[in-house]
């Protein structure tokens, strides 16, 4: 049975969402969240679990290089506790570590030489975050 999954790219001050499915093991970013104050995003959240009705959340975790959780990570498994409460939804962790480095290299890849990350490509950067946080899951999903 397919499965639809939902991964967020949680911060403080964006949350990059891709959605995707495990039987083809893609994901797309869906949507970048502003979040200016505590609490904005669950609107947008909500109209997106409503429109891709997720099986699964994935939420990923911003650990040190020694693998220890971080002051992000905590707030990230907080995020998480709260989805599940809210939404009544499976909600999974998967270290992210680098997954925004690797998202500015994949844009800036993209571009010209030369030319700064602008506003517009740091909502893509945090939706293409989101995609490598959900792929990274589903791929380790298929190993077991």
């Amino acid at each position: 049975m397919t499965q639809t999954l939902l991964a967020f790219d949680y911060g403080t001050r964006r949350i990059g969402v891709a959605a995707g499915q495990d039987n083809t093991g893609s994901a797309q970013g869906v949507a970048t969240i502003p979040t200016p104050t505590a609490g904005a995003q669950w609107d947008k959240i909500d109209a997106l679990i409503n429109e891709w009705q997720p099986d699964t959340l994935v939420i990923g975790l911003a650990l040190s290089g020694a693998g220890e959780e971080t002051t992000l990570s905590r707030l990230a498994r907080r995020f998480g506790k709260q989805l599940q409460t809210r939404f009544g939804r499976n909600v999974r962790y998967i270290d992210e570590t680098l997954t925004s480095d690797a998202a500015d290299t994949l844009i800036r890849e993209s571009q010209p030489a030369g030319r700064p990350i602008t506003r517009r490509r740091q909502k893509v950067r945090d939706q293409v975050a989101a995609e490598l946080i959900l792929q990274t899951y589903l791929h380790e999903q298929s190993d077991t």
